[in-house]
C-alpha cells in the first residue's frame, strides 16, 4: 500500500472514530436528567463474585453512600448538600434518599439512598448522584420514604445529644437513652456503653409487631469479652427475642410461652476492638432464625413456633432492669418486622462498612446545561486552596505579566507606525533631485524615524549654510562639514535606537525573573505543606492541599510571564533590527547623495 492509500486510510479511520465519539457524546449530553445540575457521578453496584457476592436479585435497599474528598467534590455541591439529587439508572426517575451527614470541612458525608434493583451476581446496576445547583430548593430528602414499609426502625445513631431518632416513617424514637454521644464509629458517629446498666428504651408500637417475623443489625465494637450482655433485649417474664453477645459470640434466644427458650449455637467470634455487623432474622412461617456475622450466616435455629407479639418495652444495650449490660459501642441499629434473606444482609454489611465491596462511585461527569468546563472548574477549586503567600506570588506575577503586556503592545504600535512612515518618507525621498528638498511639513512623516534622522543632518547642513552666508542650493560642505553632518546622521539614530529599546528591560525581566519568582513561591508552599503536615500529625488531604496548591499555581504563573515575555520580546527584537538594517541603509545613501550633490568636490 502506497503512502497515499495509507493516508486515505487513516484519514477514514479517524472519521469514524470521530462521529462515534460524537454520537456517543450527544447521547450522553441528552441522557442528563435536569440541566439546572451541572455534575453528576454514577453510583454502580457490584455484587458479582470480585464485589459482594451476592448471587439473589434485591429490591428496594437502602443503601450508604459515602461521600469523601477522595471520591467527591465538595466544592461543586451546595455548603448544605442540598442540591444532591439521586436518579435512577435510566436517568429518568428522582430516588427516595436522605443525608445523615453532610460535612464539607471534614470532606464527608453519609447519604442513604432506597435503590429499587439489584441484579444478584451483577456489577451492571448504578444509580446517577446530580449535584451542583446554586438555585436548588431545599432537598427533597425523605428520610421514611428511603425504607420500606417492613423496615420498623432505624436509628443512625449520630446525634450529639438527646434520645436516638427513628428514620424510618414509623416514628419509633427512644424514650430514654444513657450512654455516650459522639463516638467514632464504622459509619459515622455513634454511641458507646460502659457496661453499667446504660441502654436505649423503645416504648411498645403497633408497628413493632413480629408476628410475620423479625430482623436486627447493629455495628459493634467490643474491646473485651462479654458476659453475656445484650443487644436487644425484650422480656415479659413469659415471653422473650433476645439478641445477645457471649464473650465474644452473638447469639440469638426465643422464647415463647408454653415452651423452653431456644437459644442458636454460639458461632463467629467477633475480633476484640473491630468493627463487625451482627444481624439475626427470624421467619415465623417457616419457624427457622439464622446469625449473621458481617454478612455470612454463622449460626441456624429452630423456633418451634411463630414469634410472639412485644408487650412490653424493648432494650438495646441491657435488659431493662439494667441487667446483662453492654459494654462496646454500636452504630447503625435496625429492625425490621419480616425475616429479611441472607442476601439482604449481606448487602447491609457490604454497603454499610468502611471497607464494603457493594458501591463504588465513578468518574464525575460536568454537564451542558449549567455545568462550566472541567478545566475552570479545576482552576476554581485550585483558586480556593491557594494561602496568602502563594497569592502575594502570583499577585506579582502577574502585575509583571501586565507590565510585558503594556510594553509589548506598546512597542509594537509604535513599530507599525513607524514602518508606515518610513514607506511615506521613502517614497518621497527617492523621488528629490536635491537631497535637501524634501518638503518637511507633510504630515504623513510624522511617525518616521528615517525622517527625523534626516531632518536632524538637514538642520546641520542649514547651519553650516547660514555660518558660510550661503542658501541652501549653493552651499557645499567641505570634508570637515561632512563628517558633522555624518555625525549628526548617527547622534539621530542613536536617538532612535534608544527609545526605540526604551522599556524592554521590561519584557527582559518577566523573561529571567519570572521564573524565580514563581520558584520563590513554589519553595514557599513545600515549606507550608510540610509545616501544615507537622501541625496536623499525619499525611491528609486537607493538610497537603493548600501547600502544594500554592506551591504549583506559583510555578505556573512565573511561567505564564516567562513564555509571553520571551515571545514577545524575540518578535520585538527581530522588527527591530529590521528597522535598524534600513535606518543604516538609509544614512548610508543619505550622506552619499548629498556629499555627491553638495560636496567640495562637486
Amino acid at each position: 500500500m502506497n503512502l497515499r492509500g495509507m493516508l486515505n486510510r487513516f484519514a477514514g479511520m479517524a472519521g469514524v472514530i470521530l462521529l462515534l465519539t460524537f454520537m456517543v457524546n450527544v447521547s450522553r449530553a441528552d441522557a442528563w436528567w435536569d440541566a439546572k445540575w451541572q455534575y453528576r457521578k454514577k453510583v454502580a453496584f457490584d455484587l458479582s463474585e470480585k464485589g459482594a457476592n451476592i448471587k439473589e436479585n434485591l429490591t428496594d435497599v437502602p443503601v450508604l453512600v459515602r461521600l469523601h474528598s477522595g471520591n467527591f467534590s465538595f466544592s461543586n455541591a451546595k455548603k448544605d448538600g442540598t442540591d444532591l439529587r439521586f436518579v435512577s439508572g435510566d436517568d429518568k426517575v428522582p430516588l427516595k434518599f436522605h443525608i445523615e451527614k453532610f460535612d464539607p470541612k471534614l470532606g464527608m458525608a453519609l447519604v442513604w439512598v432506597r435503590v429499587p434493583q439489584m441484579a444478584g451476581g451483577g456489577n451492571q446496576d448504578s444509580v446517577w448522584l446530580y449535584y451542583g445547583n446554586e438555585s436548588a430548593p431545599g432537598t427533597l430528602e425523605e428520610s421514611g420514604g428511603t425504607y420500606d414499609v417492613s423496615q420498623v426502625l432505624v436509628y443512625h445513631l449520630g446525634e450529639a445529644e438527646g434520645a436516638p431518632k427513628d428514620a424510618t416513617a414509623n416514628a419509633n424514637h427512644a424514650s430514654t437513652f444513657a450512654g455516650t454521644h459522639g463516638t467514632a464509629t464504622a459509619i459515622g458517629n455513634g454511641y458507646s456503653f460502659k457496661g453499667t446498666g446504660e441502654m436505649i428504651v423503645v416504648q411498645r408500637s403497633p408497628s413493632l409487631n413480629f408476628a410475620k417475623g423479625f430482623s436486627f443489625s447493629t455495628w459493634v465494637k467490643i474491646d473485651q469479652p462479654q458476659n453475656d450482655a445484650r443487644l436487644f433485649s425484650w422480656d415479659d417474664g413469659k415471653q422473650s427475642i433476645v439478641v445477645g453477645i457471649d464473650q465474644d459470640r452473638p447469639y440469638l434466644r426465643v422464647g415463647i410461652s408454653g415452651k423452653p427458650p431456644v437459644v442458636s449455637d454460639k458461632k463467629g467470634a467477633l475480633k476484640l476492638k473491630s468493627w463487625h455487623h451482627v444481624a439475626v432474622t427470624a421467619d415465623s412461617e417457616k419457624q427457622m432464625a439464622a446469625v449473621y456475622l458481617d454478612g455470612r450466616q454463622v449460626s441456624a435455629l429452630n423456633i418451634f413456633a411463630a414469634l410472639p407479639a412485644p408487650a412490653v418495652e424493648i432494650a438495646i444495650g441491657a435488659t431493662m432492669n439494667g441487667q446483662n449490660a453492654f459494654a462496646g459501642e454500636l452504630d447503625e441499629v435496625e429492625i425490621s418486622s419480616v425475616a429479611r434473606s441472607a442476601s439482604w444482609i449481606t448487602a447491609a454489611a457490604e454497603g454499610q462498612g468502611p471497607d464494603g465491596k457493594l458501591m463504588a462511585l465513578q468518574q464525575e461527569e460536568s454537564g451542558k446545561g449549567g455545568g462550566e468546563n472541567l478545566t475552570i472548574r479545576l482552576i476554581k477549586v485550585t483558586a480556593r486552596s491557594i494561602t496568602f503567600d502563594g497569592w502575594a506570588i502570583i499577585g506579582l506575577c502577574t502585575f509583571m505579566l501586565l507590565m510585558a503586556a503594556g510594553v509589548f503592545i506598546s512597542k509594537f504600535t509604535r513599530i507599525q507606525k513607524i514602518k508606515k512612515g518610513n514607506e511615506a518618507f521613502l517614497e518621497s525621498f527617492n523621488g528629490l533631485h536635491d537631497p535637501l528638498e524634501l518638503d518637511q511639513e507633510d504630515d504623513s512623516f510624522e511617525n518616521s524615524s528615517l525622517f527625523r534622522i534626516y531632518k536632524a543632518g538637514h538642520n546641520q547642513v542649514m547651519h553650516w549654510a547660514e555660518k558660510h552666508g550661503t542658501g541652501q542650493e549653493d552651499v557645499v560642505l567641505t570634508t570637515s562639514a561632512m563628517n558633522i553632518f555624518r555625525a549628526s546622521l548617527d547622534r539621530a539614530n542613536s536617538d532612535e535606537v534608544r527609545k526605540m529599546n526604551a522599556w524592554m528591560i521590561v519584557l527582559t525581566l518577566g523573561i529571567s525573573g519570572g521564573p524565580f519568582w514563581g520558584l520563590l513561591g513554589t519553595v514557599w508552599g513545600v515549606m507550608n505543606t510540610f509545616a501544615s503536615l507537622a501541625e496536623a500529625g499525619e499525611a491528609n488531604l486537607s493538610a497537603i492541599a493548600p501547600g502544594v496548591a500554592s506551591a504549583l499555581a506559583c510555578t505556573l504563573f512565573g511561567l505564564f510571564v516567562a513564555i509571553p515575555a520571551l515571545f514577545a520580546y524575540s518578535f520585538l527584537v527581530l522588527h527591530m533590527k529590521n528597522i535598524n538594517v534600513e535606518t543604516r541603509h538609509f544614512i548610508e545613501e543619505y550622506a552619499l547623495r548629498v556629499e555627491g550633490f553638495h560636496g567640495e568636490e562637486a
